[in-house]
């Protein structure tokens, strides 16, 4: 349900379009009585379509209304108007972190001072069961003072409760930040699958880009998955070996070699900083989110950036990835191999480089054939009503009609014109004749008849074949069909009978009292006519 501005929501009243996200549309609204500024979070259509949708999606409000946090944003309200719930929060005036690393790169100071209180945060709602699913830098923003905030629980989920809140279906996450667990489909997801999600960020963070991109985002799951991580140090040899270490045990692949809370992740982080020495950011970064590709990077909107995308501007790609789960099996992508071995001219790990992105490429390729086929059976199980059924009948009828009449109309029209070609040659061999030049054997045979015979089989074959279908070959069939069907009936019906069980013998009273057998053949009964044996008086 799309809102505009003035429209009531309750007592909210709606001032503007903050931004839309993969999941919802969030408005700026205002309530009079409290005079006070809030987002107001509605979720898209799609969710709609779901029965249960109503109330997994309260039961997530309560859940998330009940984290109190001074870094995470609170929700006010939960309500329905006209079957459409909507989420009531904070509103935040300020900018995401997204926001700030398209400017460039942050100050390490600046890094620590908001990834902490957002890790404290993040730790806070994982002691009370609840898992965010969705950290990336648009669902961290900052207010005007600089108060970092942890935003967007629309993913968020009990981790006790074995199974998903939003979809059973669907791996619902960004791209670049998921967790490998996440990516498959496993249901029994921890705190560590956003603790890998967190880490993510901060390898961007110090390294000046994400661990894993590509053209697709299925390349880039695939890479969460299966692929070696990066290590800091290749990308930029001026990290300290003490903070690689941090984030190669925030992204393992294996959640039970990683660190148990966000808490822990930052504690041994700013102990790194300590014990390198490291006092700001290498500046030999390989490139930032401003250099991205745009088409792939965390770009959904969130309740306080304020640059949020206008509701008539389509939604870019890339920004959710939707896999059926589990996701199946591939083999790993082979390492790439760093060391340069020059055969004449030839670089091979460049072209090791250029076949693995073409690899890449040609999964993106087979997952859109396969998502094209998947819609083409989904669009043929859609239910036909009576009067599209009746008019694709009629239109293939007509259609067939009009083919017969130009095949026929084609094959009059070529009869004319060979025959008319033969005449004329006919003329010239008569006219030769006449005048000694050839014999009467010369004279040439009748060659469209050849073509006459022919093609004029393949005319009656169509005729046939429209008569059999729509003509009165078709009702004379359907008659045969059910004078058939009937002899058919007739037949069952008289094979039961046949085997119907015989009754039961009658027996009648005798006049000396006792029972005698009824014969089958015998038509008197007891009550409308005389019993046998006796003399009528």
């Amino acid at each position: 349900m799309a809102l505009y501005e003035g429209q009531m929501l309750g007592p909210y009243q709606i001032v503007g379009l903050i931004g839309q996200g993969g999941m919802a549309t969030v408005y700026r609204a205002h309530h009079a009585r409290l005079d006070r500024y809030v987002a107001v979070k509605v979720m898209h259509a799609a969710f709609l379509q779901d029965p249960n949708f109503h109330s997994r999606f309260e039961r997530e409000a309560q859940i998330v209304a009940r984290l109190e946090h001074p870094h995470i944003v609170p929700v006010y309200d939960f309500a329905e108007t006209d079957g459409q719930p909507y989420l009531v929060m904070k509103h935040i005036e300020g900018r995401t972190l997204k926001g700030l690393l398209a400017d460039g790169p942050l100050p390490l100071d600046q890094v620590v001072q908001i990834m902490t209180p957002i890790a404290d945060a993040l730790t806070y709602a994982h002691q009370r069961g609840v898992l965010h699913r969705d950290i990336k830098p648009s669902n961290i923003v900052m207010d005007a003072q600089g108060t970092p905030y942890l935003t967007d629980f629309g993913l968020a989920r009990i981790a006790q409760a074995g199974e998903s809140t939003m979809s059973q279906d669907m791996i619902l996450g960004t791209p670049q930040y998921i967790s490998p667990e996440q990516a498959r489909g496993e249901r029994n997801l921890d705190a560590r699958t956003d603790v890998y999600s967190f880490g993510v960020i901060l390898y961007e963070l110090v390294v000046g880009r994400v661990p894993f991109n590509a053209d697709t985002p299925y390349a880039i799951v695939h890479d969460h998955i299966y692929s070696p991580l990066p290590a800091p140090s290749s990308l930029n040899p001026n990290i300290p070996p003490a903070v690689e270490r941090v984030l190669v045990k925030a992204l393992a692949k294996d959640p039970a070699e990683r660190y148990a809370s966000a808490n822990e992740l930052m504690a041994d982080f700013r102990q790194a900083l300590t014990e390198s020495g490291l006092r700001a950011l290498p500046t030999a970064q390989v490139w930032t989110q401003a250099e991205a590709p745009s088409h792939l990077m965390d770009d959904s909107p969130t309740l306080s950036d304020p640059q949020a995308r206008p509701a008539n501007t389509p939604a870019k790609a890339g920004r959710y990835v939707s896999i059926p789960a589990p996701v199946p099996p591939r083999p790993p992508v082979p390492p790439r191999i760093e060391a340069r071995l020059d055969m004449g001219n030839v670089k091979w790990d460049e072209v090791g480089r250029k076949i693995e992105e073409g690899v890449k490429r040609g999964g993106g390729v087979m997952a859109e054939i396969a998502r094209s086929i998947q819609e083409a059976v989904d669009e043929s199980k859609k239910p036909v009503s009576d009067e599209e059924r009746i008019r694709k009948r009629i239109q293939k009828r007509y259609e067939e009609r009009t083919g017969l009449i130009i095949h026929v109309t084609i094959y009059i029209v070529m009869q004319l014109v060979f025959w008319g070609m033969w005449a004329n040659s006919q003329d010239l061999f008569i006219s030769m004749l006449s005048n000694g030049q050839i014999s009467f054997e010369a004279l040439d045979f009748p060659w469209p008849a050849i073509v006459t015979f022919f093609w004029g089989i393949g005319v009656v074959a169509n005729f046939m074949d429209y008569y059999n279908k729509y003509g009165a070959g078709a009702e004379k069939r359907e008659r045969m069909v059910q004078e058939e069907l009937e002899r058919e009936r007739q037949r069952k019906l008289g094979a039961y009978y046949d085997e119907k069980p015989k009754r039961d013998r009658r027996v009648r009273l005798t006049e000396d009292g006792e029972l005698e057998e009824v014969p089958d053949d015998d038509d008197y009964t007891d009550y409308d006519k005389p019993k046998r044996g006796r003399r009528s008086r």
